[in-house]
């Protein structure tokens, strides 16, 4: 139960931490450059057995890790803005709703048969979506912060479809999987610092030590709530898993938001956040 609850912890304070972002003026290209760098050493570390090119290069599995790797900080970058912009509790269930996107894409890439709770488990999660997102009067935030959500939303669904895709087909064990993540993160780090040292060529930001300690802390973050949940799959089933996962960090994102950060939440958003944690366990259990 500890593993569970560490992943929890963890994946709850990345986006306290990227809330956090704009009040210590922390730059976000910067930040998560670094967070990369952190995860990567420490998959490299953890990992068990020998690494050089020849291995990583004969995998099957590489060139879904390069792909993961643009996807992967292009989708945390979003995250970041949308912790800032729309708030804690609001991006936590656009980021965990993604489910619904692996669950549809297991239809057509793995030819997965989805029941009847697993159906209604979509159709309340799309209901959720709507209402946490919601128009009107009733949205907690100014409406061209919507992008953001929405983009995560996907992203998010992309990178996990890719991931399951990959599992299922390519990584051969736990050991594996170690590798393939220390991959994907390094692929991840490239990126980030080709756009870092054109932006700091351009003069567009100065290296600080606050900064690199931020990135640190989003790194190790970063990794720990990854290496706990495959720490936690390894003791119960997936079935058990993500279901406590995810709900727990859409409830515990919720209450950081509004008690930590003050984040203004709707009648509307609180419906929308609990039909929420119902949808994941639909799908968790169908």
């Amino acid at each position: 139960m500890i593993f569970l609850i560490l992943t929890i912890l963890q994946s709850t304070a990345i986006f306290a931490v990227m809330k956090l972002f704009n009040r210590f003026r922390i730059d976000n290209w910067q930040a998560i450059t670094i967070n990369y760098m952190i995860a990567s050493a420490l998959g490299f570390v953890i990992y068990k057995g020998e690494v050089n090119a020849s291995i990583v290069l004969g995998k099957d599995w590489f060139v879904f890790a390069i792909i993961l790797g643009g996807t992967f900080i292009g989708t945390f970058f979003i995250f970041a803005l949308s912790s800032q912009k729309v708030g804690v509790a609001l991006t936590s269930v656009a980021s965990k709703m993604s489910v619904v996107i692996p669950v549809i894409a297991g239809l057509f890439l793995l030819q997965e048969k989805i029941n009847l709770l697993a159906g209604i488990g979509v159709a309340v999660a799309l209901i959720a979506f709507y209402l946490t997102l919601g128009g009107g009067a009733n949205r907690s935030f100014p409406r061209k912060y919507v992008i953001f959500p929405l983009l995560l939303f996907l992203g998010n669904g992309i990178n996990d479809s890719l991931m399951k895709y990959s599992e299922h087909h390519f990584v051969a064990d736990t050991n594996d999987l170690t590798l393939f993540l220390a991959i994907i993160f390094l692929v991840a780090l490239v990126i980030g610092l080709i756009i870092s040292t054109k932006r700091y060529v351009d003069q567009k930001y100065s290296i600080s030590f606050r900064n690199i300690a931020a990135g640190i802390i989003l790194g190790l973050l970063n990794f720990g709530s990854t290496f706990y949940i495959l720490k936690s799959m390894g003791i119960y089933e997936s079935a058990v898993v993500f279901p406590v996962t995810n709900a727990g960090i859409v409830c515990l994102s919720a209450l950081v938001g509004f008690f930590f950060f003050r984040e203004k939440l709707s009648r509307q958003n609180w419906v929308g956040i609990i039909l929420a944690v119902l949808a994941i366990l639909l799908i968790a259990n169908a």
